[in-house]
């Protein structure tokens, strides 16, 4: 039978999403989790991967199990209940549903949003979950900025080398920051997202709110389609997954 899941994560105690050997993911969490549950060996696809100290407001998964092999398993609200005893304190299950046996979270999701949040307040309580700034920079040439990326194909300069993306185009479909009590929130969303890209994003319009580029800078730089002529990449804590988007759910 196959499951989705919706969850969502604090990604400070792992090392991404994806199973790696000897590290603490939120996959192999997950997989150990349900494994122990089921009594059967248990492999999730997510709908994207998180780098190490990235977080999740909304990450969806599915998974395929035998129920016949599930003694004590009742129906999937009781495997939600058991799965969140069981699982990681930093990971929680929101959402568990049947769904179709062709359904996959990774290539049937239609867009993703991603949110960064910046701090430059001091706020001790943001430590952990911001980019923590001394002085905040203009906003305002970072937005003007940010649009640029609504009408770029190509994100070449977002992405991180020796990556194994197929093809750079991407669709982005929103690129803007907003505040947000004590601290400013990137929101951006796009049909799908190179790895690190958001963050490389993020670093860039820094050099923008910063006064090093302006913004004809950034777009000559964009339009070089290299890596190397973009900014440092935005610390991984200020980064989160914000919402996964589909047609057939």
């Amino acid at each position: 039978m196959r499951t989705l899941l919706r969850l969502a994560f604090d990604g400070a105690p792992f090392c991404g999403w994806q199973i790696q050997p000897n590290d603490t993911t939120v996959q192999g969490e997950l997989d150990a989790a349900l494994a122990k549950l089921l009594r059967q060996e248990i492999s999730s696809m997510g709908a994207g991967r998180t780098d190490t100290g990235v977080h999740a407001k909304e990450m969806y998964v599915h998974f395929d199990w035998n129920p016949e092999l599930a003694k004590g398993i009742k129906d999937l609200e009781h495997l939600k209940y058991r799965l969140n005893r069981f699982i990681h304190p930093a990971i929680r299950v929101y959402d568990i549903r049947e769904v179709a046996a062709d359904w996959h979270a990774r290539f049937d999701a239609v867009s993703r949003s991603y949110e960064y949040c910046l701090c430059d307040t001091g706020s001790p309580f943001y430590r952990k979950s911001a980019w923590m700034v001394e002085e905040l920079p203009d906003i305002n040439r970072m937005n003007e900025a940010a649009q640029l990326l609504l009408d770029a194909t190509d994100f070449a300069s977002f992405c991180k080398n020796g990556s194994d993306n197929k093809t750079t185009l991407c669709d982005v479909r929103r690129a803007e920051w907003v505040r947000d009590g004590e601290i400013w929130v990137f929101h951006i969303t796009a049909d799908r997202f190179l790895r690190n890209m958001v963050r490389a994003i993020v670093g860039s319009l820094y050099e923008v709110g910063r006064g090093k580029w302006s913004v004809e800078e950034f777009a000559q730089r964009l339009e070089e389609k290299n890596r190397g002529a973009m900014g440092t990449s935005a610390p991984a804590q200020g980064l989160y997954l914000s919402e996964v988007t589909y047609n057939n759910l």
